[in-house]
């Protein structure tokens, strides 16, 4: 098995492909319920809660001029789900993990610093809440 390269990664919404530099804030995350015993109340166990499977999705990218882009829209609510597809550096067959994430909505757009000093890349930065993420390996 080979580990996944961290910058040979895709993303589709709905048919529409989309490149980005920097995605982050993929996870799930289970919240734990502490009972305590009754009786002598030595005794605590930590009980597995419910699984979290939302979160903030985190998106950066260069500006492109003149271009329609659905993630400028902060407020609105993205009807189509996300596929992130990661794959394996050397590419060819090898199978990767796909993302999928729905329930999306644009929470912020951010336009990256500008300096009239420096010639750097204007960046783009999004965030969007997901209401779900599942993950497969294709």
């Amino acid at each position: 098995m080979d580990p996944l390269a961290a910058y040979a990664f895709r993303i589709f919404l709905d048919a529409q492909e989309f490149g980005f530099s920097r995605v982050s804030g993929l996870g799930r995350e289970v919240e734990a319920v502490v009972y305590q015993e009754g009786g002598l109340n030595d005794r605590v166990h930590v009980l597995r809660g419910a699984v979290k499977n939302c979160g903030t999705l985190r998106l950066e990218r260069g500006a492109y001029a003149g271009e329609y882009f659905p993630f400028y829209l902060a407020g609105e609510r993205l009807g189509v789900p996300m596929r992130i597809e990661v794959r394996p550096g050397g590419g060819g067959n090898l199978s990767g993990k796909i993302y999928t994430l729905a329930g999306l909505v644009v929470r912020k757009w951010e336009a990256g610093e500008l300096d009239a000093v420096q010639s750097a890349i204007l960046i783009d930065r999004f965030e969007l809440d997901y209401e779900y993420l599942h993950i497969s390996v294709e």
